[in-house]
């Protein structure tokens, strides 16, 4: 009893260890220069924001739409990027239906 009370203490200590290690790697991302993004990816998130909200106007709002480009523009970063990219976009786009199909099942 004794040996898994210690090990389920070290696995907390190592997963809050983890979560600071992610906060601050979220909050260098941040600091980081990003350029304006383009019309073109401008028109494409609009037309899925609108189909979005057309399809579940009471769930789909401004604040969604701003997570999801919060989202689009850590990952971007995460992956080198120093502007918005389609592929960012949409793959923030399926983090966040993921994100909801999590919560909506629990």
């Amino acid at each position: 009893k004794q040996w898994y009370q210690r090990r389920v203490r070290g696995d907390l200590q190592n997963n809050q260890e983890m979560l600071d290690r992610f906060r601050k790697y979220l909050t260098v991302l941040r600091m980081i220069r990003y350029d304006q993004v383009s019309e073109e990816i401008q028109k494409k998130i609009e037309e899925d924001f609108v189909a979005e909200r057309k399809a579940n106007p009471k769930d789909v709002t401004g604040e969604t739409l701003h997570r999801s480009l919060v989202i689009a523009r850590l990952y971007g970063l995460s992956r080198g990027h120093i502007k918005l990219e389609i592929e960012d976009w949409n793959s923030a786009k399926t983090l966040e239906r993921d994100r909801i199909s999590r919560i909506s099942s629990s």
